[in-house]
């Protein structure tokens, strides 16, 4: 009963944000931010990331806008980006579009939607399986990065996510990077809010 209560907190807290949030539309695609900081200029940084996407890898392109409702950036602790299959939505966390190069916001939209195209053909996302699917997107990282000019910082740092440890997305790993970070920033959340959150990770 308590979680049923959890979930429906989180269900109507994410339909005000969402309500709430600045957007625009790419070829048909729904992109949105809520955040502190300049949402405009958010909304702008994943405009251009998604036009990097077009202009590089086109096949990729077509995918991302196939597999997503929504790119929605706002606040996500201890992650940078992640895919809601229920709600075909990618969301980024607005701190990380903001401070990084477009290259690796777009990067991130492409992992986001190798997620998608795995669940949609029957892969599930498990505690036991994370690793493998998250390494299956790192590579598709590297596959969309190979195509940029210029991009040698970029492939260097996916070529690493690629040596992570599994026990990087074991369940208390995961756990524990979402707790330390969301203990770091308050995201201009209300207190309870907070705390409803948190109780429901």
């Amino acid at each position: 009963m308590i979680g049923k209560i959890r979930r429906a907190v989180h269900r109507f807290v994410d339909f005000l944000l969402l309500r709430f949030s600045k957007s625009t539309s790419v070829d048909g695609l729904w992109i949105g931010a809520f955040c502190d900081g300049d949402q405009g200029e958010v909304i702008v940084r994943v405009q251009s990331a998604l036009a990097l996407i077009k202009a590089h890898d086109a096949k990729r392109y077509k995918r991302t806008i196939a597999s997503f409702d929504r790119i929605w950036a706002s606040y996500l602790f201890g992650a940078v980006g992640r895919y809601l299959p229920e709600e075909r939505r990618c969301q980024l966390d607005s701190e990380f579009v903001l401070s990084s190069p477009i290259e690796t916001v777009a990067s991130t939209i492409v992992h986001e939607a190798t997620h998608a195209r795995l669940i949609n053909v029957g892969i599930p996302y498990t505690y036991e399986n994370r690793h493998r699917v998250e390494k299956a997107c790192i590579r598709q990282e590297l596959v969309f990065a190979q195509r940029i000019p210029g991009a040698d910082d970029l492939r260097r740092r996916i070529n690493e996510k690629l040596r992570l440890d599994p026990d990087v997305w074991s369940r208390e790993t995961s756990s524990a990077r979402f707790r330390e970070a969301f203990a770091e920033s308050d995201g201009g959340l209300p207190k309870w809010l907070r705390r409803r959150l948190c109780k429901a990770e």
